[in-house]
């Protein structure tokens, strides 16, 4: 029969443990104490610690009531949160906040950029959280500080309505130096007019043109009466009758009456009807010859006066046009630009309304007031290190006690 094989015993003995770990106290309390004093010195005096200061950014739609009419609209925009983290950590942001003089004071010199590292992260569906970390614990809150509210501008810029305020500023300053260039133009333009000088030559001219036109008028029926009575009265030595030399007499005068336009009136002298008395047939044939050239005379001398009036008077008439569309044009131009100025500043006045009643489209919730420490405290260190030493001393005691052990039962 085979000789039966020895139980392996795997129990651990600890009492004997214990034994030796106690033997070996005074090594492992040395290398304990070395350790944990080593950890202290190089994280109190050699590694800097770390601060970090957070503020808070709410983000939400103003609580207002909105104006809305056929001038103005104005629904703000809110922003989309999750892109905001990535907007907020641009250079140009950041270049503000390093320009700030509350944080350019705590830099170091020459320093241009924010020292440690810098965190923006959403908080529920509202809030942003931006977190600036470094080793100067005041330089990290003022940094947090100042970037929260760079960033509520920046987004009021972009997403409010202070923007739309600003333009409406420069619109209305715009539009009321217009309207002050347009007035003084009209009033340079009011100043040299000529229009009611125009107005009066053609008023004038105009009147001439009808005395001639009714002058042509006149002598045409004349010279039908005259043609009538020429027809009629035979080329004889006879004399003209009573009734034929009153006729002639009367037309004679009527001829005279017509007098000249635009000018002082030349009324012939009245004559008496017994001037044709005796005066033969033949004789008033002539005499009515004689008058009828008068007449054709200051018909055509007539009608080219009134060729003469009539350029006049197109030419008044254009200037008075242009005159008066100049003038129109400065008064459209002053009222418009008197309008448009009207209605930015009843804009402007809702658009303040809006602001005074808003909280804006973002505002700083918690501000950075104070940095807290981030790294562990120099005792937590060397604590650490200490018990990490203690557990290593151990280890290797009980190691080397296994090994002695079994040497001797090889042996």
């Amino acid at each position: 029969m085979n000789a039966p094989t020895p139980a392996y015993d795997d129990e651990i003995d600890l009492r004997a443990v214990f034994q030796t770990l106690w033997k070996a106290r005074l090594p492992i309390l040395i290398l304990t104490l070395v350790a944990a004093a080593a950890a202290y010195a190089v994280s109190a005096w050699l590694l800097p610690r770390e601060y970090q200061a957070s503020a808070y950014v709410a983000i939400g739609r103003p609580s207002i009531q909105y104006y809305s009419s056929e001038i103005l609209s104005i629904v703000p925009t809110v922003p989309d949160i999750k892109a905001l983290p990535e907007l907020l950590k641009t250079s140009a942001i950041l270049e503000q906040v390093t320009g700030d003089s509350r944080v350019a004071a705590l830099l170091p010199a020459n320093v241009k950029q924010l020292p440690g590292q810098i965190s923006v992260t959403t908080v529920g569906a509202s809030q942003l959280r931006l977190d600036v970390t470094g080793t100067d614990p005041r330089l990290t809150a003022a940094a947090a500080a100042v970037w929260a509210e760079k960033a509520v501008d920046w987004i009021e810029l972009n997403y409010g309505i202070g923007a739309f305020a600003d333009t409406i500023d420069g619109n209305i300053a715009q539009f009321q130096q217009a309207y002050e260039k347009a007035q003084a133009e009209m009033e340079t333009f009011l100043a040299q007019d000529q229009t009611p000088i125009l107005s009066s030559k053609l008023s004038a001219r105009n009147d001439i043109y009808g005395c001639l036109e009714k002058k042509i008028s006149a002598a045409n029926s004349l010279l039908a009466r005259l043609a009538q009575f020429d027809s009629n009265l035979a080329a004889t030595d006879e004399a003209l009758s009573s009734s034929d030399a009153l006729l002639l007499a009367s037309i004679e005068q009527e001829i005279g009456a017509l007098g000249v336009c635009g000018g002082q009136m030349t009324v012939l002298q009245s004559l008496s009807p017994a001037r044709f008395s005796g005066v033969s047939s033949a004789e008033g044939k002539r005499v009515i010859g004689d008058m009828r050239n008068n007449l054709d005379r200051q018909v055509k001398d007539a009608q080219a006066q009134q060729q003469v009036l009539q350029e006049e008077i197109q030419d008044l008439s254009a200037q008075i046009d242009r005159l008066n569309y100049q003038r129109g044009e400065y008064d459209r131009q002053r009222a418009q630009a008197a309008s448009v100025y009207q209605q930015l500043t009843l804009q402007k006045s809702v658009v303040d309304n809006i602001l005074r009643q808003s909280g804006g489209v973002a505002a700083v919730s918690a501000d950075a007031v104070k940095a807290k420490p981030v790294s562990m405290s120099p005792f937590v260190i060397a604590a650490m290190a200490g018990l990490t030493m203690a557990f290593a001393a151990s280890a290797w005691v009980l190691f080397r006690e296994r090994l002695a052990d079994s040497s001797q039962e090889k042996k």
